[in-house]
């Protein structure tokens, strides 16, 4: 019987260093595990501000990205219109300096004509005169209307007055010099003379 106690006295012995030895090592597995749990909890903080920093850092990108691309279209569209400008200036530049030789040739043409001039020669004046307007009308010029038409300043340049009768007061009664349109723009005002009572 005493053997038997001594092996139960063992048995509960051993029972319980095993139960503190689940103790000790329950106690160290939860302050093991409240430490990856704590430098789980810091690693995720420390993902999160890197993330933070991250999307911060790409939005800062993409307004940066946005603000070029704005810039760049600007210069595009200042570019094409500077082009513009400088094709419409040119092509101005031009057409002022040949009115004189379409007026010239018109004068001659007239002259011409009430002469007793060859009609071969006036022919070839007519033809190089209407080949030189029709490469101008291509290009956007186009003669102002003005005979029989109110006066207006904008397109009329008044030199004279000439008296006429009441229903044609401030009108255009003749043209001295044709003036033109290049687009909408007048390039050279119509000289006339205006009816004033």
């Amino acid at each position: 019987m005493k053997r038997k106690d001594k092996t139960e006295e063992k048995s509960t012995a051993e029972t319980s260093a095993e139960m503190y030895t689940d103790k000790t090592m329950g106690i160290e597995v939860e302050v093991e595990e409240d430490k990856n749990t704590a430098e789980q909890a810091s690693e995720i903080e420390m993902l999160k501000k890197q993330l933070e920093e991250k999307a911060q850092k790409s939005d800062e990108n993409y307004d940066r990205f946005l603000r070029m691309q704005a810039e760049f279209d600007n210069f595009r569209k200042r570019t094409i219109k500077e082009r513009e400008d400088m094709y419409i200036m040119s092509l101005e530049k031009i057409v002022t300096q040949l009115l004189p030789i379409v007026d010239n040739m018109e004068r001659a043409l007239n002259i011409f004509k009430t002469s007793n001039l060859d009609n071969s020669y006036i022919d070839g004046v007519d033809m190089i005169q209407n080949q030189l307007l029709s490469i101008l009308e291509k290009n956007g010029l186009k003669e102002i209307e003005a005979i029989g038409m109110d006066f207006d300043p904008n397109l009329h340049h008044a030199v004279m007055q000439v008296e006429g009768d009441a229903d044609e007061e401030n009108k255009v009664k003749e043209v001295l010099q044709k003036g033109y349109f290049l687009g909408s723009k007048v390039i050279r005002p119509v000289m006339v003379k205006v009816v004033s009572n």
